[in-house]
């Protein structure tokens, strides 16, 4: 998610409600428990490799004009692998066929610093390509914005939720998330403006990679189960097919302070 018209000055506060501080550091934090298994093996070492790929879109840009604007200049690191995206927010790394794929979006491009984002475990499910489709980040205003307009805590973790139609599964539209584990974890559906509204019951016609859905208040470092309900398609089980990749249904999950840290999650419907 990324600035424009939601943009105010560094100090000042964030887009959602109104602003009470500055948020901290843009730099990735360590990994949490639920990070990648050998995502960092060295690209040299000897057997089949992965190209994990994928394209960084602004969130903020998304909110203030309703288009998805490329991301250049972020870093993507996964492992001990690192890569900046080019000026269509296109990234790719290179990595064991072996490694769980866990990589985190951050950076500072154009003097506007953006959170950190966790990407969603996943593991190779056929080939060797495994391609993550629109990653839509938000900077650091945006993130702050969201989480005012959700009243979310601080000290807990924030994941957005992809959820890809798939087969005969024609939208996402009607469905809704129940959050199994861990207990206390509130939910609220993005309306098709790119907002989490959490009045809403069930998940907006959305594409394009666009989160569904904001499961908040989380524990960080605790797994996170919850199920998708839709009124004709059923969800697919994990690991989840996807892109070319399995994704397990975990994510790295911090608390949202200090660091502007957040997480992301996909579910597919079929």
């Amino acid at each position: 998610m990324s600035a424009s018209a939601l943009r105010v000055a560094p100090c000042v506060a964030w887009l959602f409600p109104m602003f009470p501080a500055c948020s901290s550091s843009s730099s990735p934090p360590a990994q949490g428990q639920q990070g990648g298994d050998d995502g960092g093996s060295s690209q040299e070492a000897s057997g089949p490799t992965v190209t994990e790929h994928g394209v960084v879109l602004d969130y903020g840009t998304l909110l203030s004009s309703g288009k998805l604007v490329a991301v250049a200049g972020l870093t993507v690191t996964d492992g001990d692998q690192t890569t900046t995206t080019d000026a269509t927010g296109s990234w790719s790394l290179t990595l064991p066929a072996s490694a769980t794929l866990a990589g985190v979006v951050n950076g500072t491009t154009q003097g506007d610093p953006y959170s950190n984002l966790f990407l969603p475990q996943v593991t190779l499910a056929a080939g060797g390509d495994v391609d993550r489709g629109n990653i839509i980040t938000p900077d650091q205003s945006t993130f702050q914005l969201e989480r005012l307009s959700l009243s979310s805590d601080d000290t807990m973790a924030v994941v957005h939720v992809v959820v890809i139609a798939t087969g005969t599964c024609s939208s996402v539209e009607g469905g809704s998330i129940t959050v199994t584990s861990p207990p206390g974890a509130k939910v609220a559906y993005f309306d098709t403006m790119g907002y989490p509204r959490p009045a809403l019951t069930s998940f907006a016609a959305l594409t394009d990679g666009r989160p569904a859905a904001d499961i908040y208040d989380l524990t960080p470092g605790m797994p996170v189960a919850f199920q998708v309900s839709h009124p004709t398609c059923t969800q697919a089980p994990f690991p989840a097919t996807w892109g070319g990749g399995g994704f397990t249904g975990q994510v790295t999950t911090q608390a949202a302070e200090p660091g502007d840290n957040n997480s992301a999650l996909v579910a597919v419907l079929q």
